[in-house]
C-alpha cells in the first residue's frame, strides 16, 4: 500500500508486536498527531498481542489514514472472535479488548472464510471515516 496506507505481514511470534509497533509509528508519525499516533500503537499491539496468544496464526496488519484518524485492521486465521472480558483488579492478563475498547472510537470483528479482521478507528470522526457493513460492532 502507498500513500495513506500501511500493509504489514506479521507471523505469530513473541517480537511481532514490537515489530509492528515499531513500523506502524513510523509511518503515522509524520501524517497524524502525536496523541492519535500513541494510541493507535497501543491498540494495534494489543490487536497482534491477541492474534499471538489466540489465533497463532500469520495476520495481515492493515491502516489506513483519513485526515488526523486512524482505521486498523488486523486479519487472522481463527474463526474465534475475541471479546472483552470483564474488569477484574486481580486479573495480570486479558485487559487488552479493554484497552481496545477505551481507546477506540469504534472497533469491531468482522468474520470472513475460516478467520476474522478485527478492527479499530481512533482519532476524531472525520467525514471520509466510515464504518463498513460489518457483523459485530463494539465500541464507545
Amino acid at each position: 500500500m502507498s500513500g495513506r496506507s500501511w500493509l504489514l505481514r506479521v507471523d505469530p511470534v513473541p517480537g511481532a508486536c514490537r515489530y509492528a509497533r515499531t513500523d506502524l509509528e513510523s509511518f503515522l508519525t509524520p501524517l497524524v498527531p502525536e496523541p492519535v499516533v500513541e494510541d493507535a500503537v497501543l491498540v494495534l499491539h494489543e490487536l497482534v498481542a491477541n492474534g499471538v496468544d489466540h489465533a497463532r496464526t500469520p495476520m495481515l496488519l492493515t491502516a489506513r489514514v483519513h485526515g488526523d484518524s486512524v482505521r486498523l485492521r488486523v486479519r487472522d486465521g481463527s474463526p474465534v472472535a475475541g471479546r472483552a472480558r470483564p474488569y477484574d483488579p486481580r486479573a495480570t492478563r486479558g485487559r487488552g479488548l479493554q484497552i481496545v475498547s477505551r481507546l477506540s472510537r469504534a472497533w469491531g470483528v468482522r468474520q470472513h472464510g475460516s478467520g476474522k479482521t478485527t478492527w479499530a478507528e481512533l482519532g476524531p470522526a472525520t467525514s471520509e471515516a466510515h464504518t463498513p457493513d460489518l457483523h459485530l460492532v463494539v465500541g464507545s
